[in-house]
């Protein structure tokens, strides 16, 4: 039985030669494998030094002209009016439901059309004259015999003619085919 059990220790010796060669040998290609990931990173890590050593310089440059353009638009003031538009399109989202923005788009080139009239020079100068004449005018009473002096001032004339005109154009537009006012039961002469 000594022999039998001799036998069994060697062959068990055997085999565990034979496992430690082949966990030898597993090892040695895992580390292989390793090196190659080593390697292969140590590369990628040699081009992206390059990379950078290329890439630093560009950003930097890039990086100064955008301070040096943001430094001007605030020292013009382009900065602030950015904000405030922004505050403004954020009073604009919260004034105004999605109903009154489809309408606003729908109806957008008669608006510009209207503000593009209101723009020109002559309307601004006559829209100017009167926020002055408004804001500087001296409120007294004027009796009729007043009124009628003051009619008798040539700028008086041709401010009530101008006035007639622009009262006349918008009598024109608002009526309606049978002669009524739009919006009123009035007729032309004023009374109902």
């Amino acid at each position: 039985m000594a022999t039998n059990y001799d036998g069994d220790a060697g062959s068990a010796r055997a085999l565990g030669v034979i496992d430690t060669a082949a966990a030898l040998t597993e090892i040695n290609q895992k580390l292989d494998r390793i090196s190659l990931v080593v390697d292969d990173l140590g590369r990628r890590l040699e081009s992206f030094d390059d990379l950078k050593e290329d890439l630093v310089p560009i950003a930097h440059g890039a990086l100064k002209i955008a301070c040096n353009r943001l430094q001007e638009l605030e020292q013009e003031g382009a900065l602030d009016f950015a904000a405030e538009s922004v505050r403004m399109l954020r009073t604009i989202s919260t004034s105004f439901s999605r109903e009154d923005v489809r309408l606003l788009g729908d109806n957008i080139v008669s608006i510009l059309q209207t503000v593009r009239n209101l723009t020109q020079p002559e309307v601004l100068g006559v829209a100017d004259r009167a926020a002055l004449a408004l804001r500087e005018a001296q409120p007294a009473r004027a009796g009729k015999l007043g009124l009628f002096r003051a009619l008798r001032d040539p700028e008086v004339r041709r401010g009530m003619t101008l006035l007639l005109g622009v009262l006349r154009e918008l009598g024109s537009d608002s009526q309606n085919g049978s002669g009524e006012v739009s919006g009123s039961n009035q007729s032309d002469d004023g009374s109902n």
